[in-house]
């Protein structure tokens, strides 16, 4: 496994400069109906911490300010109404419960999730103190110190949801089976465990997972985690049911969702015999999705290809390409085997789409939204970013 080269000076200038930017905040409050409607664009905050290894990754892998910090922002939403479906239809209307995000980094779906809940509810851990100490100054979220051992994670407290994305997909055996005893007990007798996992379905096609079902290698996006502890993990789901009945016990139920985050990460959703039924999971909506393959300038155009379709329902209402003040809608029908082939889904076979929008005179540095629209009015965020016409 191969990380690209970091991204140098002028591609991280161009992040910042994608992050401030006024436009921004709104596409997210337009893109989140899981927020509650008092909360105004101007109180989302935009701005990442320059030692996130989630935005870092993704500036090295696309050497691109406006598809990265589109990317980062389409998984924070994800993660957040992901978070929010499942505390719903678990819950209700409940309103003391107790959230622990663990491995929170900077705060990739806290910045949404303390909209929703009170900060008080919610605790924040990751092995980066930095991280920590971050998420606590500028969310008012508890913070907890994590540790390389599981075992030395002792919070006071118990929780009724823990979510945990991107940590079990980079565990070695033994310590994923180890976090999985630890964190199930610190559940309260009715709570659930969330967890993300690379699944062997994402396996490159020269690699085979061992009998055990786990297979480690040990390098990820984040250099400064030791490799023998922190690398990246694929699963099968035998493997995963075998895990986390032995944290749970015989009473365990889950539920669990193919590819929910960033078009790769199975999540499991798990409780013990005291929990939920988990019912209310049963339709779980997945929502609009799509990805930005070619953005460029063509003489006084602007070429888009991509693809866009709903995760749930296969076909969308339209694709929504919103440019210097122009609104065009599409109906992505173009053919996309590769993404029915990794998402597994022959319905998106057809939902790739190509346009070529007049770039305004008046304007040489526009403004970019792509935005994919289901049938149920679900809005998936595929790319926001201002472009410019005299910079690659």
């Amino acid at each position: 496994m191969t990380l690209p080269e970091p991204p140098d000076l002028a591609l991280r200038a161009a992040a910042e400069r994608q992050l401030a930017h006024p436009r921004l905040p709104a596409v997210l409050n337009r893109h989140c109906p899981y927020l509650p409607a008092t909360v105004a664009p101007a109180q989302l905050a935009t701005r990442i911490h320059p030692d996130c290894q989630m935005l870092e990754f993704s500036l090295r892998h696309h050497q691109d300010a406006g598809l990265a910090v589109s990317q980062y922002f389409a998984v924070a939403l994800q993660q957040y109404q992901t978070v929010r479906q499942i505390i719903e239809r678990v819950f209700g209307d409940r309103d003391d419960l107790r959230v622990l995000d663990f491995a929170c980094g900077y705060g990739r779906l806290l910045r949404f999730l303390v909209h929703s809940l009170d900060p008080e509810q919610i605790w924040a851990a990751e092995v980066q103190r930095g991280a920590v100490d971050h998420v606590v100054d500028r969310y008012g979220v508890h913070g907890l110190y994590s540790s390389a051992a599981p075992e030395d994670f002792r919070p006071e407290q118990r929780f009724d949801v823990i979510w945990v994305a991107s940590l079990f997909s980079h565990l070695p055996d033994g310590l994923f089976q180890r976090w999985l005893d630890r964190l199930a007990g610190l559940l309260t007798p009715g709570g659930i465990l969330c967890f993300s996992v690379h699944d062997q379905a994402l396996l490159p096609a020269d690699a085979r997972l061992p009998e055990n079902g786990l297979l480690y290698f040990g390098q990820s996006e984040n250099e400064g985690l030791d490799g023998q502890i922190y690398g990246t993990s694929f699963v099968s789901e035998d493997y995963v049911r075998a895990a986390t009945r032995s944290a749970f016990g015989s009473g365990l139920r889950y539920r669990r969702f193919r590819k929910l985050l960033a078009h790769e990460q199975d999540v499991y959703i798990c409780t013990g015999p005291d929990g939920p039924d988990l019912i209310g999971l049963e339709d779980f909506r997945r929502g609009a999705r799509g990805w930005l393959d070619v953005h460029r300038r063509e003489n006084d155009a602007l070429v888009l290809e991509g693809w866009a379709a709903s995760i749930d329902d296969g076909d969308l209402d339209a694709l929504e390409i919103e440019f210097a003040g122009q609104t065009v809608s599409l109906d992505p029908d173009e053919p996309t085997p590769e993404v029915a082939r990794v998402l597994g889904d022959e319905r998106l076979a057809r939902c790739g789409f190509s346009s070529r929008v007049p770039w305004p005179e008046s304007e040489p540095d526009p403004y970019l939204v792509v935005s994919a629209l289901s049938r149920r009015g679900e809005r998936g965020l595929v790319f926001a970013g201002q472009l410019y016409r005299d910079r690659p």
